[in-house]
């Protein structure tokens, strides 16, 4: 036996991170629900902020009191949140599943750190945009939202990105010749 996976293994694993991605976005809503009650939690844990609890919007939404006891509402629409990304993430990793040369186990658990890594940056950029708006009004709010915030994603993207395929490809675990086997042609020591 040559240690690889059996290619059944890959294609299940496969197939079960494909329907993940597909329960993403079918449930966008859902997790758009999750994201903001995340966002008000940490919103109110770092700054002490009045929040309040996901009925008093009937949207996905951040609704919080600022400094000047003005309310805020920040709606997190689908174009806000994680999930689609989520899912793209996911169906890298279902495609990297099928790579005989990477290990299913490696693949699901570098997907799992990615997309809590995706988790993770998305909440910092809606807590960011939170605190802009609540102590700059909605002019910086708008740029924060447009630029800062998108390089926050995309950096945040590519940082995952990274970290996926360095747990994936496993760098310095490559074969290597045995000790008898003698030096590598053409490398001189």
């Amino acid at each position: 036996m040559t240690g690889r996976t059996p290619r059944t293994v890959r294609v299940l694993t496969s197939l079960v991170l494909v329907a993940g991605a597909v329960a993403l976005v079918a449930g966008e809503h859902i997790g758009r629900q999750v994201e903001s009650s995340i966002a008000r939690w940490l919103l109110h844990a770092l700054t002490g902020a009045t929040v309040l609890p996901a009925g008093a919007s009937t949207v996905p939404a951040v609704v919080f009191q600022s400094g000047d006891l003005q309310w805020n509402v920040l709606e997190i629409t689908v174009e806000c949140a994680v999930a689609y990304v989520l899912a793209a993430l996911v169906m890298l990793g279902a495609a990297l599943a099928l790579v005989p040369r990477f290990g299913p186990l490696r693949v699901v658990l570098a997907t799992a750190v990615g997309a809590a890594l995706l988790v993770l940056v998305n909440q910092v950029r809606i807590v960011l945009l939170a605190l802009v708006l609540a102590h700059g009004g909605v002019g910086p709010f708008e740029w924060a939202h447009s630029f800062a915030g998108s390089v926050v994603s995309l950096f945040g993207l590519a940082a995952t990105l990274f970290v996926v395929f360095l747990i994936v490809i496993r760098p310095g675990t490559g074969r290597r010749t045995s000790p008898q086997a003698g030096p590598t042609p053409g490398v001189q020591a």
